[in-house]
């Protein structure tokens, strides 16, 4: 898979937000355009209601060059939802195509153990009342940035055989034009290291219960990549932008 290739479908990776009310989120589902280099995507989120207490969020992306397809990756997770915190109970999550990846965690809440794994080998990894999956964890952020106060935000996730923490920070809010409209939204960047080279900078719909409308990325490879909504349903309700 080439450099941009994987910077288009690690770009998905951070693309996983909506919510609603404390005790409630709302099932959506959002569609996206990808351009980077030349190669060109489509990527797709739905969060699904289970039963009263648990959902799943999945996440797919499509990569083209010159109209070919040469990769797909396939993300989901499954979890409870209940008093206002996620607990993750299985996460998947796949890339095929050009190359390919497998991984998994299923979280033992009993035992405060979490099964990851993947194609090669597997770990046990204890975790904390507030650990949560690669994808989860995304979900999360947006029902913290609902109830306004702070300006940084930091999680832990299972990663691999270890815990890992990924931090954002509150820019303010912005309006932004999209292919579907223009969205009142709050801005916030991704907190890395300036030796990192990379960058990843959000914006979300502030009247569409925090529903990403657009992210940006500048990979360790100098390479700049976009992401732009272009449909989407929040509780069964199609998004539109801002009227005059």
């Amino acid at each position: 898979m080439t450099h941009a290739t994987i910077v288009l479908v690690f770009l998905l990776l951070q693309v996983s937000l909506s919510c609603a009310a404390a005790d409630t989120l709302e099932e959506f589902s959002a569609y996206y355009s990808a351009t980077t280099n030349g190669i060109r995507g489509t990527a797709e989120r739905h969060l699904v209601q289970l039963t009263q207490h648990s959902y799943r969020l999945s996440v797919s992306l499509e990569a083209k060059l010159g109209g070919l397809k040469i990769g797909a990756l396939e993300q989901a997770s499954e979890f409870g939802f209940s008093g206002g915190q996620i607990k993750p109970l299985t996460y998947s999550y796949q890339v095929s195509g050009v190359s390919s990846a497998v991984e998994t965690v299923v979280f033992n809440w009993d035992s405060m153990l979490a099964l990851s794994a993947n194609e090669e080998q597997s770990w046990s990894v204890a975790i904390n009342n507030n650990t949560l999956d690669e994808l989860s964890y995304q979900l999360a952020l947006a029902l913290d940035i609902a109830v306004p106060g702070e300006t940084i935000y930091s999680y832990e996730t299972v990663d691999g055989d270890a815990l890992d923490k990924s931090s954002f920070r509150v820019l303010g809010e912005e309006i932004i034009s999209t292919p579907l409209g223009d969205f009142r939204c709050v801005k916030l960047e991704r907190n890395r290291a300036a030796s990192s080279g990379r960058t990843t900078t959000i914006w979300l719909a502030l009247d569409w219960s925090y529903l990403l409308a657009r992210i940006e990325q500048t990979s360790a490879f100098g390479l700049d990549i976009t992401l732009d909504l272009t449909d989407a349903l929040v509780a069964g309700q199609r998004v539109s932008g801002l009227t005059d």
